[in-house]
C-alpha cells in the first residue's frame, strides 16, 4: 500500500482512537484493506472480524487516485490479528486485498506513529469545526459511522460569502457527486461547508475532481480523516438543541433557525430545497427539517410565505413551521468559591502565565479568561464573548484597569497582568467591541484597517469555549479554539 496512504489511516486512527498515539506498537496489532466497496463501512468491516477477538478501531478513508477506500483495522491482542491474518482473504464484494503491515514500516513505527500524532494536532481546529457542524442526532442515528465518508467537506474563501445552495449546485457539477443529499450547511466563520448524503455510492471519485474547484475558490478536505462517532456521554438533553449543529447554539443564531414538521419531509432533498438559507439538516427519521437562515428578517420572510411555496420546496404534504428563539440552555449560576480555593487557583494561574512568553497570545488569554471567571460575578459565562472579549498585548505600565475602563467605555469587566503586560477588556456588547477596534490604540499598531471580523496585532479577538474543569480547584478553564466564534454556558 502507498505510504501516503498509510500515514493518513494512521492519522484517522489517533483521531478515532487518541489513545494509539501512545502506542507505537500497534501497527503490530493492525491489518490494512484495499479495494473496499462504497457499501462496506467501518462498523460492517469491524464486524467481519470480531470473531477473532476484540478490536480498538477501524477506520475507512476514500482513495481519490482509485476512487475506492482504503481500510486499517486495529486488534486489542497481537495473536488475534496473526489468526485473522491467516485465515482471512479477499471478500469479493467487500474489499479486494488484506494484509499486515510491511516489517520495513514496522521497523519506523516509532517516528510514524509520532508524525502522525503532529500531522493530526495540526489539524485538530478543522477537526472541531467539522464537529461543530454535526448535531448530535446525526452522530447518534449514524449507527454505521460513516457520516465523515458520506460528506463533501468544503474550504470556502477567506471572504465567501457563497450560500448553501451555491454550494451544492458546485458539488454536483465539479465534482460530479450524486444521491440525495440530507444537510448541507455553510460555517462561514470557520470558512468551512459541507454537504451530507444519504449514501456514500460513487463518492469516492468526487476526490479525483477536487482540482475543479480552484475556478470556484473552494477546496477539498479529506473527511475521511476526521471519523465522528456519539460519545457516551449522550446528547445535550433537549430535543432542539440535539437536532442543531453546534456552532447554531450560539445567541448569534437566536431567532434565525426554524423546524419544518411534516411527512413531506421525509423525502426531501437538502440540496435543492436550501435556497437563501445559511445551513438545512433534514431529519429523516423525525420527519423534520431545521433551517438556519442568515439574519431574522430573512426568519421573518420565511414564516411569511405561502402555501404554494412550501409545495414547492416540501412537496403536497402539510408542512407546519416553528420559530425556535432560544436553542441555548438556560444560564445557571456556578457556586460561589471558598477564597482559600480562589486564592490557590489564582496563584497557579499566575505560576503558568509567568511561564508564557510576552507574545504568547494563546498562554496569555487562557490565564486571563481563567483570572476573569474567578470573580464573583464573572463577565465569562455571559454568552458572546468572542464578540466582546480583547486581549490586549504590549501594555505600558500606566494602563491599569481603571485606565482601560475609562479609555474605552461600556467595558464590563477587565483583567490586568501587567507582569506580563497583558489584559482582558470585556465589553458590554459586540458593538462596542467593534467600535474598540478603530480606536488610536488599534489603529497604531495594526497593519491593516481594523474591521469587526479581523485579527490585528495589538488588540487581538481571541475566541474561547468555556469548559469545566474537574479537578479539587473546581473552577472553569478556557481553551482557545480556532475558529469557532462563540462561547457557550456550560
Amino acid at each position: 500500500m502507498d505510504s501516503a496512504i498509510l500515514r493518513h489511516l494512521i492519522e484517522a486512527l489517533l483521531e478515532r482512537q487518541p489513545i494509539l498515539g501512545g502506542d507505537s506498537t500497534f501497527l503490530r496489532r493492525a491489518l490494512v484493506f484495499g479495494g473496499v466497496t462504497s457499501i462496506i463501512s467501518p462498523v460492517h468491516l469491524e464486524s467481519i472480524f470480531t470473531r477473532y477477538g476484540a478490536v480498538m478501531a477501524t477506520v475507512l478513508l476514500r482513495d481519490a487516485v482509485r476512487c475506492e477506500r482504503v481500510g486499517m483495522l486495529v486488534f486489542s491482542a497481537e495473536i488475534d490479528c496473526l489468526c485473522a491474518a491467516v485465515m482471512e482473504a479477499a471478500r469479493p464484494g467487500a474489499y479486494q486485498m488484506i494484509s499486515m503491515v510491511d516489517d520495513e514500516i514496522l521497523h519506523n513505527s516509532v517516528k510514524l506513529v509520532k508524525d502522525a500524532a503532529d500531522k493530526q494536532s495540526r489539524r485538530s481546529s478543522t477537526a472541531e469545526a467539522f464537529r461543530r457542524m454535526v448535531p448530535w442526532r446525526y452522530l447518534e442515528a449514524n449507527a454505521q459511522e460513516d457520516i465523515n465518508l458520506r460528506c463533501l467537506l468544503l474550504r470556502m474563501g477567506a471572504r465567501s460569502t457563497a450560500t448553501p445552495g451555491y454550494l451544492y449546485g458546485v458539488a454536483r457539477s465539479a465534482l460530479a457527486a450524486s444521491g440525495r443529499a440530507c444537510a448541507v450547511v455553510a460555517y462561514y466563520s470557520s470558512r468551512m461547508a459541507m454537504v451530507v448524503f444519504d449514501e456514500s455510492r460513487d463518492i469516492e471519485r468526487c476526490g479525483s475532481r477536487s482540482a475543479e474547484l480552484v475556478a470556484f475558490h473552494l477546496g477539498l478536505y479529506d473527511s475521511g480523516l476526521f471519523p465522528l462517532v456519539a460519545d457516551g456521554a449522550g446528547g445535550n438533553g433537549a430535543v432542539t438543541r440535539d437536532l442543531l449543529p453546534l456552532f447554531c447554539l450560539s445567541p448569534d443564531f437566536l431567532g434565525r433557525v426554524v423546524l419544518l414538521r411534516g411527512p413531506g419531509i421525509a423525502e426531501l432533498d437538502a440540496g435543492e430545497a436550501c435556497r437563501r438559507v445559511e445551513a438545512l439538516l433534514v431529519h429523516r427519521g423525525d420527519r423534520l427539517a431545521v433551517v438556519v437562515v442568515r439574519s431574522r428578517g430573512d426568519t421573518r420572510a420565511l414564516m411569511a410565505e405561502s402555501s404554494e411555496f412550501w409545495r414547492r420546496a416540501c412537496g403536497p404534504h402539510p408542512i407546519t413551521a416553528q420559530l425556535i428563539d432560544d436553542p441555548s440552555p438556560a444560564f445557571m449560576p456556578r457556586p460561589l468559591l471558598y477564597p482559600e480555593v480562589v486564592n490557590l487557583a489564582v496563584a497557579r494561574t499566575h505560576r503558568r502565565m509567568d511561564r508564557c512568553t510576552l507574545d504568547d497570545l494563546h498562554g496569555l488569554g487562557r490565564g486571563l479568561v481563567e483570572l476573569e471567571s474567578l470573580r464573583p460575578s464573572s463577565s465569562v459565562r455571559q454568552g458572546n464573548l468572542a464578540r466582546r472579549g480583547f486581549i490586549l498585548l504590549g501594555l505600558h505600565q500606566y494602563m491599569t484597569e481603571d485606565y482601560l475602563m475609562q479609555y474605552f467605555g461600556d467595558v464590563e469587566s477587565c483583567v490586568v497582568y501587567m507582569a506580563k503586560r497583558a489584559a482582558l477588556v470585556i465589553f458590554s456588547t459586540p458593538e462596542a467591541a467593534a467600535r474598540a477596534l478603530r480606536t488610536p490604540m488599534a489603529d497604531g499598531r495594526s497593519r491593516d484597517t481594523p474591521r469587526d471580523d479581523q485579527v490585528v496585532d495589538y488588540l487581538l479577538l481571541l475566541q474561547y469555549t468555556m469548559l469545566r474543569v474537574d479537578d479539587p480547584l473546581a473552577h472553569e478553564d478556557a481553551q482557545p479554539l480556532i475558529p469557532a466564534n462563540y462561547v457557550l454556558p456550560p
